[in-house]
């Protein structure tokens, strides 16, 4: 009998520890997974919105009409910003993976130029990933906008994708479609202008 309760108080004791371990190993992995799980949703989101780039160009050179899902992060939500010709993607992390404040800056993401003009034959597309506080989490947003392209030759011409919001009723699904092209001068630049419209459904 004494034997009995000897390996009952050893069973006791040895689930005490192994919970106390399994306890501070996840209290110290959680940041971890936390920091993991992060990235792999910054990942997704930058995929998503170069994936998105790729079908915008592909309008904008051969007309017709593309659409892709929307990735499902964390608050997430699509929109089209016409006055700053762009889309922007927001969701939420639980992690701080920027720097934030007065000194923060949108990060370049596999964008080699981001000045507001470029010469012809550069990439037109920025874009750009940055952080703000959102209540007791982070807001990430990440921008995609096109810059206008001037050629070197005279008379200098310029191109230029323009967006246009044509609506949204959801966030699961985002179309793009060809809607024509205008010329207009700009500071003595004859600008060829291709739209695309924007739909997210």
């Amino acid at each position: 009998m004494h034997k009995a309760q000897v390996q009952a108080i050893s069973l006791v004791l040895i689930t005490g520890i192994v919970m106390s371990l399994a306890g501070a190993a996840y209290f110290w992995g959680r940041p971890l997974i936390e920091k993991r799980s992060a990235i792999t949703d910054i990942a997704s989101a930058e995929s998503f919105i170069l994936q998105l780039n790729d079908e915008i160009l592909d309008v904008a050179r051969n007309k017709g009409e593309k659409s892709l899902s929307i990735p499902n992060l964390p608050g997430s939500s699509l929109l089209v910003n016409d006055s700053g010709n762009e889309v922007i993607f927001n969701f939420v992390s639980n992690q701080p993976m920027l720097k934030l404040g007065d000194k923060r800056m949108p990060i370049p993401i596999e964008s080699e130029h981001i000045e507001t003009l470029g010469t012809y034959g550069e990439s037109p597309r920025i874009v750009t990933l940055e952080s703000s506080a959102y209540e007791t989490q982070y807001l990430m947003t990440l921008r995609l906008r096109y810059r206008q392209l001037n050629t070197d030759t005279v008379p200098r011409k310029g191109y230029r994708i323009v967006m246009n919001s044509g609506g949204k009723t959801g966030n699961n699904k985002v179309s793009v479609s060809y809607a024509g092209t205008e010329t207009t001068m700009v500071s003595g630049v004859e600008v060829l202008m291709t739209n695309v419209d924007v739909k997210i459904a």
